[in-house]
């Protein structure tokens, strides 16, 4: 009887799918240029929760920052990179959807639209879920 219940008590909590991001990580900016990219993850595509990255506590060294240019890249083996989606970041969480299973990281590209500068960009925290 108690295995019954027992079964019955963890179908039912494990029956109701929260919303829960597959995976994600956070991490932190410190001195990049335009031209860099994050690392990298797995995605599985197991959920249907939407890839995002979130930016928190945004500088550059010289100048001033308005957005980072995003670029949500899917890694393609013996192939080039395509760019799946692209964002502005004001310093908030750039959404990329639900994406398909693979293997992805995000490229900053640019700066303020500026794809060639000499500002440093810095982000205290960055988070990461898909």
């Amino acid at each position: 009887m108690a295995a019954v219940a027992t079964g019955a008590v963890a179908i039912g909590v494990l029956g109701i799918a929260p919303a829960f991001a597959e995976g994600g990580f956070g991490s932190s900016i410190s001195g990049w240029l335009p031209g860099k990219d994050s690392r990298s993850w797995k995605d599985n595509n197991s959920d249907s929760v939407s890839t995002s990255v979130k930016f928190a506590g945004c500088s550059v060294d010289n100048g001033r920052f308005t957005y980072a240019g995003l670029q949500l890249k899917k890694a393609r083996p013996g192939l080039p990179d395509t760019v799946v989606n692209r964002d502005d970041n004001y310093c908030d969480t750039s959404s990329f959807g639900d994406k398909a299973g693979g293997t992805y990281y995000f490229h900053y590209s640019n700066l303020n639209g500026q794809d060639s500068v000499s500002a440093y960009l810095s982000v205290d925290t960055v988070t990461v879920r898909y």
